[in-house]
């Protein structure tokens, strides 16, 4: 097989999901991205750029195309009319009609970007969703802005999306040994609290105010806790973590994105709690990572969460997130395990598990051709 991959936003897990994907045996690549960065021009600009400055990529033979959601796909199309006779696969990470806006009037969007997926879903063979959470998002809010248009909105085009979509979660490359073991009950570091980790994006859809604001409440309560705060950190990063980390004090035992893989993997070893205050989250790459490696993970019972995780490790609001913590941190002062192989929980999204069921996918839009199905 052989298969050309444009990935307009390469940064993150989008890096990630590139490399599982093109690095296992089974298909021969071509890999055409950009730097992570702008991701409005992006989303306005990767068909132009592509069609001219990388033509003698495009031209080559190909079985399949494969572009993430950040590619305009049809001014691609437009552009190449010669990409028009493969099979297209788009995959939706994310999607722009339901990514929740920052700012004083998060009301307000500028739905051209969701217009514009909305459009290269129309142009592909086939859409793939990293969650249900994500393509039942997409396609409600799809008809919802389809609606709101004054005339002369074709018949079906939501339906025909969702005749072609299907979920296919994020391959991840996790280590298949048993995670690193609990303290002993009689640990004289018991007394300190167990380490709460959040290794999440410092930006605003995350949430860190419900999170620090939780720890807030158990340090208000005397609750024995230390915090370990990781994850990518931009150049915005919201004003909630500085003052957080001055009244934290000594309970920090990490503050700051982990300089290599290497150290982040430490985080994730060393934590007995695991945590999520999310707003947004089509995935949840980060919490899947700190479970595998032992964590007990505490997250919001909405978004992708319900798809990944059991409902005992499922909060409904952010009280009970406070008394779920203040009752797990006591009882490991007092001796009980948080840590725990939890690793029945992240195999279904393992790269050796999901990479040969992508494969399977490509040989079948290979063998039905590039046409669409119809809804």
């Amino acid at each position: 097989m052989r298969i050309l991959y444009v990935e307009p936003f390469e940064s993150g897990s989008h890096a990630s999901f590139t490399r599982v994907l093109t690095q296992a045996p089974g298909a021969s690549w071509t890999t055409l991205t950009l730097p992570g960065r702008h991701w409005k021009w992006r989303m306005r600009g990767m068909a132009p750029w592509a069609a001219l400055e990388r033509a003698e990529v495009l031209a080559q033979p190909y079985d399949l195309l494969m572009a993430s959601s950040y590619l305009p796909l049809a001014e691609l199309l437009g552009l190449v009319p010669a990409l028009a006779g493969l099979p297209r696969l788009l995959y939706f990470h994310e999607n722009q009609l339901t990514f929740p806006r920052r700012g004083p009037d998060p009301g307000q969007r500028d739905h051209h970007f969701g217009f514009t997926q909305l459009v290269s879903a129309l142009a592909a063979t086939r859409c793939v969703f990293n969650s249900a959470h994500n393509r039942d998002g997409f396609l409600s809010e799809g008809r919802k802005l389809l609606a709101r248009m004054p005339d002369a909105v074709p018949r079906g085009w939501i339906e025909r999306i969702e005749a072609s979509s299907e979920v296919l979660g994020v391959p991840m490359e996790l280590p298949d040994q048993a995670p690193v073991p609990e303290r002993p009950a009689d640990d004289p570091e018991r007394a300190l609290g167990p380490v709460i980790l959040w290794n999440h994006r410092w930006e605003h859809d995350k949430d860190p105010e419900a999170f620090f604001a939780a720890l807030h409440r158990l340090h208000e309560r005397d609750v024995p806790f230390r915090v370990a705060v990781c994850g990518q950190r931009f150049t915005r990063v919201p004003p909630v973590f500085e003052p957080a980390r001055e009244w934290l004090g000594d309970r920090v035992v990490h503050w700051g994105t982990c300089d290599t893989v290497e150290a982040y993997r430490e985080q994730l070893a060393r934590a007995q709690l695991a945590v999520s205050t999310a707003v947004h989250e089509f995935f949840g790459v980060a919490m899947l990572e700190a479970t595998h490696y032992g964590a007990q993970p505490l997250v919001p019972d909405r978004l992708a969460y319900p798809e990944l995780f059991p409902a005992e490790h499922r909060y409904p609001d952010d009280a009970a997130l406070v008394e779920r913590l203040e009752a797990r941190c006591r009882a490991w002062v007092r001796g009980d395990a948080l840590r725990a192989d939890r690793r029945a929980i992240t195999r279904p999204v393992r790269a050796e598990v999901l990479v040969p069921r992508y494969h399977a996918l490509f040989r079948r839009m290979i063998e039905q051709g590039p046409a669409a199905p119809r809804g």
